[in-house]
Formats: structure tokens, sequence, C-alpha cells
């Protein structure tokens, strides 16, 4: 019996799922990436940073939550088959981008995000595309979605990437041609801590 309840325990913390609400930036890639399969490449949003991308979303959830699904069976990654990937270098960890296909799980990470994440300090837009922008201690929360068809299917796709608030070049990358971008360069021209300066001062300012 004894033997078999050990057994057991070590299955149950083998198969235990990591929950990206608990990752603290920068972490170490070793600590994340350890035993998962992944591929490597260039970020698009920052030449300079690297995307690991995770073969098996199932490893992963965010507040206990699972995003994996596909708009049709065997979609591929980039058309129609959610993924996830981890942005930083050989060594740490930055930030990840979740991109979502499936409207079910997009509702569902909008109003997941809305409750723990509460009022957002950015939100733009309507349902063909919205951007909403959170600011916490440590981490900005970037989530953009709308109205779109992959593989013949209308569905409601979002990007998710929540990032290690040092990270403006790729913060200001990722909000382009939004306001939110705006406020970054001018915090960044003027030396401001998105602690002490967020971007609500910055809107009634220029209001």
């Amino acid at each position: 019996m004894f033997i078999l309840l050990i057994m057991s325990l070590f299955i149950s913390c083998s198969n235990a799922k990591k929950d990206l609400s608990n990752v603290l930036f920068p972490v170490k890639k070793e600590n994340i990436l350890s035993g998962i399969d992944y591929t490597e490449k260039k970020s698009i949003l920052d030449k300079s940073l690297t995307a690991y991308q995770v073969k098996d979303m199932n490893a992963f959830i965010l507040y206990g939550q699972s995003f994996t699904n596909e708009i049709k069976s065997n979609s591929a990654t980039y058309a129609g088959k959610n993924y996830l990937e981890f942005l930083g270098d050989s060594k740490n960890i930055n930030g990840y981008k979740i991109h979502l296909y499936t409207p079910k799980e997009s509702e569902e990470l909008e109003k997941l995000l809305l409750e723990k994440l509460g009022k957002p300090a950015f939100d733009k837009g309507n349902e063909t595309e919205r951007n909403i922008i959170w600011e916490t201690s440590g981490k900005l929360y970037i989530l953009n979605n709308g109205n779109a068809e992959i593989q013949g299917e209308k569905t409601k796709e979002s990007d998710l990437l929540c990032l290690n608030t040092n990270f403006t070049t790729l913060i200001i990358n990722a909000t382009q041609n939004t306001k939110y971008s705006e406020y970054l360069k001018f915090r960044i021209k003027n030396n401001k801590k998105v602690e002490n300066y967020p971007y609500s001062i910055y809107n009634k300012e220029e209001n």
C-alpha cells in the first residue's frame, strides 16, 4: 500500500501543470522549459529576443485554466492550432505569448483576465478588434482580439502577451498604433517607471 501511495504521488507530481500566472520575471529558462519539447526562433516582435514555441500546450495553464484547442482536427500551428511560446534569451525567460484561434477559448481568456486582473489600464476597440492592457507589479498583459476567418471558419482570434515591464522596446512594438505606445515612449524619454507613472496618469495629463 505504501509503495502504491508513493508511486501515485510521483505520477501526480510529474503530471502537474505549470501555472503561468505564478511565473515571476525574469525566470531561469530551465525552470520553465526543462523536460518540455519546443522549437527555437527569433521573436518577430524583437529580433534580439528568442521565442521558444512549446510543441504541446497541455503542460501549461493560466490561472488554473487550459487553452489547448484547434479550429479543426490536426490543424497546424499558425493555421488553427492554439499555441504558446516563451520570450527571452539563452538564460532567462521574460515573457510569453498565448495565441488562440478558437472562439470559446478566446472568450474564456478575456473573461478570465478581467476577473483576475480587474479593470484594465487601457481598453480600446470593439467586437471587431479590441486592445486591452493590464499593468501589474513586474508584468504587463497585452490582449488583442477580434473577428477572423481561419480555414474557412469564422472565429474570434486572440493574442495575449505577458511581459516583464522592463521590456519597453518589445512592449512598444506590441502596442503600435495605440495611444499606449505613445505613453511608453514618453515614459522612456522622461525616465519614469510604470509603478510611479501608470497610463491612467499620462492619459489625464494629455487630456
